[in-house]
């Protein structure tokens, strides 16, 4: 029998962690204390965060899930509201979708709601789709699955270095940075190619290096943004490989961002409630797309320089806001 606590109880939904076997939801002491925040954060809006694998769910109910009380501590059989999905690499596997993983977040979606719709997940993950829809605003980009069809596209790649990756996925996995007389020999299926955007130049007034701009958006408003500078040597700036955060005001985004993220929110509208981001190069002043992401990294939020906690307010308003059952307010 499913238990029920006082306030809304909101699943955070992960791939590889939280699992009912450690003493902690996470390896990662930065993970623990990063979602301890969040916990408590939600204790704030008058909900319980339960962390969990995305196994453990079934029909609203966390068979086994974690909880943050002065500790993490595991909790059984616990009944949800809503679930914040961080298992979006489900969904794909060996550079292809796969369907049982899709099947599974639309029957979340139905039962409870989540965010984000497997189709803005999909989106967002699907570097080529990003492409079809904005090809004015991206580089220009083929999708390949062999060498034979990287030949036939070279010569219609302008640069003289191209970027090959994986079509799906996010955190600059797997991204290749080569000039065009050394590609690989090998290409796999649904690999992306594109002509490479020389950032060197930065962007006016806000950065003279290497960069990329990330945007944040909530439910069709921008929440934040920061540039990301990569570390010394390196041309991709994620932080994952060690780059470096700045954070910038609405006011200081560029309004040539502003006026395309409101083209791709439109896109997007429909899909609520929705959280993504929006990440540019800039080339001689002009940005370009250059990947989405439907769940932006919430660990580096919590503490340190690049802090911004209040982020984490932003998204339990949303979740509290769309929790289809009446949220009973705790003192």
């Amino acid at each position: 029998m499913a238990i029920r606590l006082f306030g809304g109880n909101v699943g955070v939904l992960f791939t590889a962690c939280a699992k009912w076997n450690r003493k902690k939801p996470f390896k990662s002491k930065e993970l623990n204390k990063a979602y301890a925040l969040f916990a408590r954060k939600g204790k704030a809006h008058s909900l319980n965060v339960f962390l969990a694998h995305h196994k453990e769910y079934k029909k609203g109910v966390l068979r086994k899930a974690w909880i943050y009380n002065r500790g993490w501590k595991k909790i059984a059989n616990v009944e949800i509201d809503f679930v914040y999905s961080r298992f979006n690499r489900t969904v794909f596997k060996d550079h292809k979708k796969y369907k049982r993983a899709e099947n599974f977040k639309y029957k979340i979606i139905a039962d409870i709601g989540m965010i984000n719709h497997p189709e803005l997940e999909e989106f967002c993950w699907d570097k080529h789709m990003v492409h079809e829809f904005f090809p004015e605003y991206t580089p220009r980009t083929f999708l390949i699955n062999s060498r034979r069809g990287l030949n036939v596209v070279l010569p219609a790649l302008k640069t003289e270095k191209i970027v090959i990756k994986p079509r799906y996925g996010t955190l600059g996995g797997k991204v290749l940075i080569v000039n065009k007389d050394k590609v690989p020999k090998i290409i796999h299926k649904n690999t992306i190619v594109q002509e490479f955007v020389d950032t060197s130049k930065g962007i006016k007034g806000l950065v003279k290096s290497y960069h990329d701009l990330r945007v944040i958006v909530i439910n069709g408003k921008i929440d934040h943004a920061h540039i990301r500078v990569p570390k010394k040597g390196m041309m991709t700036a994620n932080m994952a490989n060690g780059g470096k955060k700045i954070f910038i005001t609405n006011g200081q985004i560029p309004k040539k961002v502003v006026k395309i993220v409101r083209e791709v929110d439109k896109l997007l509208k429909f899909y609520k409630p929705r959280v993504y981001s929006v990440d540019f190069l800039f080339e001689n002043q002009k940005p370009l797309i250059v990947e989405c992401n439907s769940s932006p990294t919430l660990h580096r939020y919590a503490y340190g320089r690049f802090a911004k906690p209040e982020f984490y307010d932003a998204i339990l308003k949303t979740i509290k806001k769309n929790i289809k059952v009446k949220v009973i307010e705790t003192v």
